[in-house]
């Protein structure tokens, strides 16, 4: 599994341009742009979708009430974030996935229906300046401790996909990859 996850920027032209072109080699795409409003997102989704990308690729980051109109695929929600639960509950066919950074905290998101994870971030970034990565091994636990499937994130790049796939990832997210 490849996730591309945007980068904040606010989807202009260029961005969605990059979206479009990625579509053939990614099985998602998180658009992630918690700086907008929900009306300036659900803008930004629907020039998305009238541009071509398909619906079963969307995941919106933390905007679950933006699910019951759009036709997304699903909703990613972060580590602390309470309304999983409650979304895979009114939402039973869509996607939810939420952030973690521990076993712990995956064994947590699969109680709460959670149906994928993103791990991270595995490797320093530069999202993340002046944090080490929490490594492989620690992905390793995280993906151990979990039946569903774990998605790598942070620092991710086409060379170190082998490395996480054999610490148990089922895929990784990148951010770089796709939008720098």
């Amino acid at each position: 599994m490849i996730h591309a996850v945007t980068n904040g920027f606010g989807l202009p032209d260029c961005i969605q341009e990059k979206i479009l072109s990625a579509l053939p080699v990614v099985d998602a795409v998180c658009i992630r742009e918690k700086q907008l409003s929900d009306r300036e997102l659900g803008s930004k989704v629907e020039s998305l979708l009238s541009r071509g990308v398909t619906p079963e690729k969307l995941i919106l980051h933390s905007a679950p009430d933006l699910a019951s109109f759009l036709p997304v695929r699903g909703v990613h929600f972060t580590e602390f974030d309470k309304r999983l639960a409650h979304f895979k509950e009114a939402f039973p066919d869509k996607l939810a996935g939420r952030s973690v950074h521990s076993a712990d905290s995956a064994q947590r998101a699969e109680k709460d229906g959670a149906d994928y994870l993103y791990f991270g971030h595995v490797f320093a970034t530069p999202s993340k300046k002046g944090l080490p990565g929490r490594g492989l091994d620690a992905l390793r636990e995280a993906a151990a401790a979990v039946s569903i499937p774990v998605i790598a994130i942070g620092g991710i790049h086409y060379g170190n996909i082998p490395s996480v796939r054999q610490a148990g990832a089922s895929g990784a997210a990148m951010i770089s990859a796709f939008f720098k």
